[in-house]
């Protein structure tokens, strides 16, 4: 099992949904946690056609998750 570092958390203003950006030990991929009202809805890793994104861009879809824009 692969041990997670959690980075940031986001929340949104009524408290219903929570975004949690971390990376697994050994991976440089970052990742999100999606969560709605306390349930893991999804985990999104942080890249595209091979390439790994930046801590800020898992930053930007936590806060889009927690902003409820997707």
């Amino acid at each position: 099992m692969k041990n997670k570092k959690v980075y940031h958390n986001f929340y949104s203003e009524d408290g219903g949904r929570e975004a949690v950006v971390f990376k697994y030990s050994g991976d440089e991929a970052w990742y999100v946690d999606c969560y709605e009202h306390g349930h893991l809805s999804q985990t999104r890793k942080m890249e595209t056609d091979g390439v790994l994104h930046s801590e800020q861009y898992a930053e930007n879809c936590a806060e889009n998750w927690a902003f409820r824009i997707f």
